[in-house]
């Protein structure tokens, strides 16, 4: 197993959600953070939170903040996991985004068998690829600071479509295991998911 890092995506502005991060909202009595961080800690060998330091300090997580403006997108968060000095020993990160409740238990391995010799492994559900569900090599990490300072890229399908990317067709299931929490309805939707 290769040694792997899983990056929470949380140094978004959540404004629809009207908080200073949807990562501590509550879903079920627990913040989504801690439901993301439950569901990734036997996955990986260390998680860490993308975000600002002043929100997450709390979580007793390393938090890796933005190398970059703020607010300039998911990439930006691969590239400061991938840049930072205290992850240098790290052979892959995955990365998963804050308000996604329900991802996979067993979203690390399929990924990494899924990988092979690609540079990337991304999750492609009912169809539609989801990015910020993906396992990146380290050894991209220059084309990741190009996408992100050269080309000005905040998202990841442009760089995607560059790479060697391996695609998993994840099988559908009753609750969407990729469903994200962008408003108060989505909110709703997933606390009455949670009892599926």
């Amino acid at each position: 197993m290769i040694d792997t890092v899983a990056v929470i995506l949380a140094a978004g502005k959540s404004s629809r959600m009207g908080v200073p991060s949807k990562a501590l909202v509550h879903l079920g009595g627990q913040t989504l953070l801690s439901r993301i961080v439950a569901r990734l800690d036997d996955q990986v060998t260390q998680v860490v939170i993308n975000g600002d330091k002043t929100i997450f300090d709390a979580q007793n997580l390393p938090v890796i903040e933005d190398k970059t403006a703020a607010f300039s997108g998911p990439l930006a968060g691969l590239h400061s996991a991938m840049s930072d000095p205290s992850l240098q020993w790290v052979e892959s990160f995955v990365i998963v985004p804050c308000d996604s409740p329900f991802l996979p238990l067993d979203l690390v391995s399929v990924l990494v068998a899924a990988l092979g010799q690609s540079d990337v492994a991304c999750v492609r559900y009912k169809g539609i690829l989801q990015p910020t569900f993906s396992l990146w090599r380290k050894q991209v990490a220059k084309n990741v600071s190009d996408a992100v300072f050269k080309k000005g890229n905040g998202g990841f399908k442009p760089l995607l479509s560059s790479l060697n990317t391996a695609v998993v067709d994840w099988p559908e299931q009753a609750v969407n295991p990729f469903f994200n929490i962008n408003t108060s309805d989505d909110l709703r939707m997933a606390e009455e998911n949670l009892c599926h």
